[in-house]
């Protein structure tokens, strides 16, 4: 598991009143190239030995951002994770979910968190995260081409199969493909069964906050599993 920007690493996420997930990918998404890493790298690691030192585990990509390890679970019982205020999101091989956030802002379901990392921004104001322009990143541009493909198969899998209230996703949404609150986690498990390709890319998924089931957990003891 490596890293992406938008979708990567198994992880529930709240955005516009859906509960959304990623998964991991093969391959690097965040470009090498940041457009805005001027700033003294000296800074990205006062920043990072700040977080240290307060018990945050934190550590710096090859774009000179600094991540912070996502917690397993919040108190409403999903993963923090999110896009919104997070320039990009990371897994690595032991499954843990790093993100890069804006601002400690982005941490308000993990108060301890969101408290050291804003102390540390007191501490170093002139940090930034350096970001970047993915559209002019070619290795990015591909990934998200084969997920698209992927979540469209799967789409279009799940209809023949007789669900037919779940309609191709839409790309020009943060998140790739609903699931229809009324899909049991039985349904969800004979769907991931049936039309869950394991050699191609994974995809995200959203749906309602008040589903059923959470179908990030699902999907990620499905890919943990042996393939059959």
């Amino acid at each position: 598991m490596k890293t992406q920007t938008r979708s990567s690493v198994l992880a529930g996420l709240t955005i516009a009143g859906t509960l959304a997930l990623t998964a991991c990918t093969s391959d690097t998404m965040i470009p090498k190239e940041p457009i805005a890493a001027d700033q003294d790298t000296d800074v990205a690691a006062s920043f990072l030995a700040c977080l240290d030192s307060s018990g945050v585990d934190a550590k710096i990509n090859s774009s000179g951002q600094v991540l912070v390890k996502a917690p397993a679970g919040s108190a409403e019982g999903g993963v923090i994770t999110s896009e919104d205020g997070a320039l990009a999101i990371e897994g690595d091989d032991e499954g843990n979910t790093w993100v890069v956030p804006v601002d400690a802002t982005y941490f308000a379901q993990a108060p301890d968190i969101q408290e050291a990392y804003a102390a540390c921004e007191e501490q170093y104001p002139k940090f930034e995260q350096p970001q970047f322009d993915a559209s002019d990143d070619p290795a990015f541009q591909e990934e998200m081409v084969e997920q698209e493909e992927a979540a469209l198969a799967f789409a279009q899998c799940a209809r023949s199969n007789g669900y037919s209230n779940i309609e191709d996703p839409d790309f020009s949404r943060a998140n790739a493909l609903q699931i229809p609150g009324d899909l049991t986690e039985d349904d969800f498990r004979s769907l991931l069964d049936e039309c869950w390709d394991r050699h191609a890319p994974v995809f995200n998924f959203a749906q309602p906050v008040d589903a059923p089931f959470e179908a990030w957990a699902v999907l990620e003891e499905f890919l943990n599993a042996p393939a059959s």
